[in-house]
């Protein structure tokens, strides 16, 4: 809840209008009442290796997982109705966990946001994965780090991205390769000035350039043009690399990493605190900030284990000598006499 809100402050102070962000979440009840309470309006999506890891442990089932992912990654509503349709094949008892989480949370087809195929948060993963030693230091070190770290791998990418001589960055250089090599295999039928339908082996498509969609939903969900959307724009002469997102571009990604985060010199040559800063005591003496008080007591909370030898056992009845009901003993029995 104060990391999205101190997001939220940020964002309100640096932009002229508060954008409407894609969120993607483990499904951890903290960040789902944080995205609800902070950013109402953002398009929140859960993490499908999160909620795949949760499906498995309840089905313990290879098959299935992948349906799930299918179904995950289908980009039309008749695909993935079609992929839930073989999971009810294989299990009701699967199909029904999955529909009691609503798709748009999860599903690309019913997704409201665009979050250009990513059906993960991966990239948070392996921030953790180098994170955790730093993790476990005190908080100065942690932080120099964390900045030493990102020092080093923006100039890294702002050095390779220098090398660079293409439009788009190579994995959307890569895709739009892919899409023009199945373009040239396609017939265009051109209906007006940004109306077209593509004919191809697996049926046929609408696209309109000018609102850079396509049927198939390639275009919209990636950001990048699908091979109907690039047969449609070969066809009529446009420049397919204008017709991708901004954030492809390799001007957007050195801007990303134009500015230097800096060295910084040993903590033995740092500047003291002045004595008119006020986060400084009387006489010169830091204040010390205590952690706040917590309601819940010290130590490791006690956990009530059941046996493995209980497990199963029939709870015994007791039964009360005095008044002869169940459900207490003659001890604590309450009855009138």
């Amino acid at each position: 809840m104060w990391f999205l809100c101190e997001l939220h402050n940020l964002l309100e102070t640096n932009t002229e209008n508060m954008p409407r962000l894609t969120i993607l979440s483990d499904r951890q009840k903290g960040i789902v009442e944080g995205v609800e309470q902070n950013f109402p309006t953002a398009f929140h999506g859960f993490c499908m290796r999160h909620l795949s890891e949760s499906f498995r442990k309840e089905f313990n089932n290879t098959l299935l997982v992948n349906y799930l992912w299918e179904a995950a990654q289908a980009l039309t509503v008749i695909e993935f109705e079609a992929k839930l349709l073989e999971v009810e094949e294989a299990s009701q008892d699967a199909a029904y966990w999955i529909r009691r989480i609503p798709p748009r949370l999860w599903a690309t087809a019913y997704f409201e946001g665009q979050r250009f195929g990513h059906l993960t948060a991966n990239i948070v993963e392996s921030l953790n994965s180098w994170i955790g030693e730093a993790s476990g230091l005190p908080i100065i070190q942690m932080m120099e780090c964390i900045r030493r770290q990102l020092m080093t791998w923006f100039n890294e990418r702002r050095e390779t991205s220098m090398q660079w001589t293409s439009i788009l960055v190579p994995s959307a250089e890569r895709r739009v390769a892919e899409a023009l090599e199945l373009a040239r295999t396609y017939q265009v039928l051109r209906a007006n000035e940004a109306e077209f339908e593509v004919i191809s082996h697996e049926g046929n498509n609408i696209v309109d350039i000018r609102n850079r969609c396509c049927l198939c939903r390639g275009w919209q969900l990636y950001g990048l043009p699908c091979a109907h959307a690039v047969a449609a724009l070969l066809s009529c002469r446009q420049n397919v690399h204008r017709f991708t997102e901004s954030c492809f571009t390799v001007a957007t990604y050195r801007k990303t990493y134009s500015q230097t985060i800096h060295p910084i010199p040993d903590k033995s040559l740092w500047r003291e605190m002045s004595e008119g800063d006020p986060s400084v005591g009387k006489e010169g003496i830091d204040v010390v900030i205590n952690p706040p008080k917590s309601l819940r007591p010290a130590g490791r909370p006690r956990k009530r284990r059941a046996r493995a030898e209980d497990r199963g056992r029939v709870k015994r009845v007791v039964h009360c000598s005095r008044c002869n009901q169940t459900g207490h003993f003659r001890t604590t029995c309450a009855a009138p006499i």
